[in-house]
């Protein structure tokens, strides 16, 4: 029996109703299951069987045959999208978007064409007045086309040998002409820098001369100044002497009262030194005095040490005759003790023989208590086991009918799944067929095509042999009109390097190179 839904709503709606909502609010039902309703396990309403194996048993699904009637839940967005990616287009719509495609096309160009033709009559109808603006484009469209003929012209010129030759020629003598006005400007510089170093050799020589005429009249000064420090030297020397006489003087009256300063200091240290000699006289006798007082201080203390002595002996011997008979005491007591505990120690073994034999009985009671309690366990384990063998024996019996039913159900489903495989392999087979077939006719129309296409190639080959002799006078005449061309455009060459200035002797030279003749 199938457990209501999960996400049960609170009101209830209508099946028909199609609009999106959360899944808290549906309340659809298929088969009396809500359409939203996830099982909480894998297991949930299918059939299981257990299977008994040597590690323990395990718990099998049996698959179900039946398909699965559980809705699959799309938004509205996605079920339109595959509606409308499931609609196929037949052969007759797909003709018919064709043709309006190719009518749209055509329309297209017939319209194209018919704005051209206007176009067209409106220019012929209109006139160019002049100064128009559209005589000034007409007319700078016409210098633009002219000037790019006359460009081309010139270009497929250039291409010739002898022009290329000649414009080596022009530019080697260029390369010449500047070279030597390049020798011509150096020499010229070369003259100016002689001219330019003479005016600064003259320039440096009257600096100099300046120069040595400042060092006399610096020299002159510096022997005056000279002189004068002299002067001032030997003044200040006198002076100096001076000072140092009358400093002398002074420290001679300085050292006479220093050494009045020392006979007084001598004195006074000579009556110091008695009157400490005195002092450590009297302190020696002191100290003899001190010494004799030690000496007898000394004896006295000796025979108060000695009385002492005396006294600690007779107080170790009265200590030791009290040890003695302490311990003539002790070891009287000690033999009462150990005969009182010989008697308890006697005692003490009788009782505990007698608690051991209590002991062996209670172990023995014991013993007999748990013999009994293993063997029920025993019995209570083959009765148990018994019981096992018989259910697995059950199980096991039910697991290989399952078994077999299963081996039926795949054959089964083999069988179709052959039938099917083999169906579409047909099929399949059936459209390679046409398709090498529909390859085979489209190859040898592309044959015929080839072979058409070279004969076509074959008779305009002819034709223009035919042709190439019927214009050899032509090519003749081209050849004459195009040497024409080519001296004519190096005569402009050479006009042009005389309106540059280039000089007369270099412009003969080209033209004998050229072999032109002289306009």
């Amino acid at each position: 029996m199938s457990r209501p839904g999960k996400f049960k709503s609170k009101t209830q709606k209508p099946k028909d109703q199609t609009c999106n909502h959360t899944i808290e609010q549906c309340g659809q039902k298929l088969n009396d299951v809500y359409i939203h309703y996830k099982p909480g396990k894998a297991t949930e309403g299918k059939e299981r069987v257990v299977a008994f194996e040597l590690t323990g048993t395990r718990e099998l699904i049996v698959p179900n045959p039946l398909p699965h009637d559980n809705p699959g839940i799309l938004p509205l967005s996605e079920y339109k999208r595959l509606k409308q990616q499931a609609h196929i287009t037949t052969l007759e719509e797909r003709r018919k978007v064709l043709e309006e495609a190719e009518q749209q096309k055509n329309k297209l160009i017939m319209e194209s064409e018919q704005r051209k033709e206007a176009l067209l009559k409106m220019q012929k109808s209109t006139k160019n007045q002049p100064g128009s603006k559209l005589e000034s484009i007409e007319s700078e469209v016409a210098k633009k086309n002219l000037y790019l003929l006359r460009r081309s012209k010139e270009l497929m010129i250039e291409q010739d040998e002898r022009v290329r030759k000649a414009n080596g020629i022009i530019l080697a003598t260029k390369c010449r002409a500047i070279r030597n006005a390049q020798i011509a400007e150096k020499k010229l510089i070369e003259e100016q820098l002689k001219q330019e170093e003479q005016r600064l050799d003259a320039m440096m020589e009257q600096q100099r001369q300046i120069k040595i005429k400042k060092e006399e009249e610096k020299r002159d000064e510096q022997e005056m100044n000279k002189q004068k420090y002299v002067q001032e030297v030997k003044q200040q020397m006198k002076e100096n002497e001076l000072e140092r006489l009358l400093e002398a003087e002074k420290i001679e009256a300085e050292s006479r009262m220093i050494n009045k300063a020392l006979i007084e200091f001598q004195k006074d240290e000579d009556a110091r030194l008695k009157q400490r000699r005195e002092m450590q006289e009297k302190m020696r006798n002191e100290f003899k005095q001190a010494n004799a007082d030690a000496e007898k201080y000394k004896y006295l203390k000796e025979e108060e040490q000695r009385i002492s002595d005396l006294r600690i002996q007779e107080f170790m011997r009265q200590k030791a005759e009290r040890e003695e008979a302490l311990e003539k005491e002790k070891a009287l007591a000690k033999a009462l003790k150990e005969r009182e505990i010989a008697r308890l120690r006697t005692t003490q073994e009788k009782s505990q023989a007698l608690q051991t034999a209590i002991d062996e009985m209670n172990a023995l009671r014991a013993q007999e208590e748990k013999e009994r309690e293993w063997r029920e366990q025993e019995k209570q384990a083959a009765i148990k086991k018994q019981k096992l063998i018989s259910d697995l024996y059950e199980a096991r019996k039910k697991q290989i009918e399952d078994i077999r039913n299963n081996q039926a159900r795949s054959l089964a489903r083999d069988e179709e799944d052959f039938n099917r495989v083999a169906k579409v392999q047909h099929e399949l087979h059936q459209k390679d067929l046409e398709k090498q077939k529909k390859k085979i006719q489209e190859t040898t129309s592309h044959k015929k095509e080839l072979l058409k296409q070279i004969n076509e190639k074959e008779r305009e080959r002819i034709n223009w042999q035919k042709e190439r002799f019927e214009d050899g006078r032509a090519q003749r005449m081209e050849i004459v009109l195009k040497d024409k061309g080519v001296e004519d455009y190096l005569q402009q060459k050479i006009d042009k390097l005389k309106d540059y200035n280039v000089p007369h002797n270099y412009i003969k030279d080209i033209e004998r190179q050229l072999k032109l003749r002289e306009k």
